[in-house]
């Protein structure tokens, strides 16, 4: 007879808080501490599930508000595992309003595949800086200009787990806004509003969460769970889950489907 096959119970289901629950994504996941000032300067770190994949990947944001307050440098770091044991790196600098949406006003972006190793692939790499200008994007590549427009307001995905920790709760008025997903792709018609609190164990402590959900065209509904500080903890798509851990990095490392870093590699023994 053919042995029986082993089906995991939540294969194909959309990532919600309790899916992650039972994908065991929480069980090491310890709650934050110390004080947080959502306007003011912090670096957070998530690990990135992806659904019938689990741990993924790492995203790290970094925020430094300017002098005056009006405005914030936004710092992304990003490392995906993609097939064939390598990962796409990407990092970005974006200067930031500090509005509502922390919308964007320029940046720079580089993107590259790094191989088993954790070697760079050069001819991966790409390399791009914009500038917002009365409602058009001007995108250097190389010796490559191209203007292209935006519907207005606008932001990122990655300015938006800025913004959601700026929002007031149950009184926060919703954020319509068109999306330039990875600085890239143009959705529009988005809408970011408050939706629901929540509570959910972590280390032994129940926390209070608080939730917001956007929805818009081309895009499954997000929603951001923030904790009473105003923390941002979770930001889960359905397909995709950002989870706040420190130790994101060092646990795509321990994935077998993440490449290995270099010099990490187990050496042959000589015969």
């Amino acid at each position: 007879m053919p042995r029986a096959q082993q089906t995991d119970p939540t294969r194909g289901k959309p990532l919600t808080l309790a899916a992650l629950r039972e994908l065991s994504a929480l069980d090491d996941i310890a709650p934050p501490t110390g004080d947080f000032d959502p306007n003011g300067p912090w670096k957070h770190t998530y690990q990135i599930w992806l659904v019938g994949r689990k741990a993924s990947g790492f995203l790290r944001l970094e925020r430094t508000p300017a002098p005056d307050g009006k405005s914030a440098t936004l710092n992304v770091e990003m490392s995906v595992a993609q097939m064939a044991r390598t990962a796409l790196q990407t990092n970005a600098q974006l200067d930031c309003a500090a509005d509502p949406l922390a919308s964007p006003r320029s940046w720079k972006i580089e993107s590259v595949l790094l191989d088993a190793e954790g070697r760079p692939i050069e001819l991966s790499r790409v390399n791009e800086s914009a500038t917002v200008k009365n409602g058009t994007i001007e995108v250097k590549a190389g010796d490559k200009t191209l203007t292209r427009t935006v519907p207005s307001p606008f932001t990122t995905n990655w300015s938006l787990f800025d913004a959601v920790q700026r929002l007031s709760g149950k009184d926060a008025k919703p954020l319509e806004f068109a999306l330039l997903e990875d600085l890239d792709l143009v959705k529009e018609n988005q809408r970011l509003s408050y939706w629901q609190d929540a509570q959910i164990e972590l280390g032994g402590k129940t926390i209070a969460l608080h939730g917001y959900q956007q929805i818009g065209a081309g895009i499954l509904p997000y929603q951001y769970w923030v904790d009473d500080q105003h923390r941002l903890l979770f930001a889960i798509s359905g397909v995709r889950a950002y989870i706040l851990d420190p130790k994101a990095p060092e646990r795509m490392g321990q994935n077998p489907k993440a490449p290995a870093k270099a010099g990490k590699g187990k050496k042959k023994k000589k015969k």
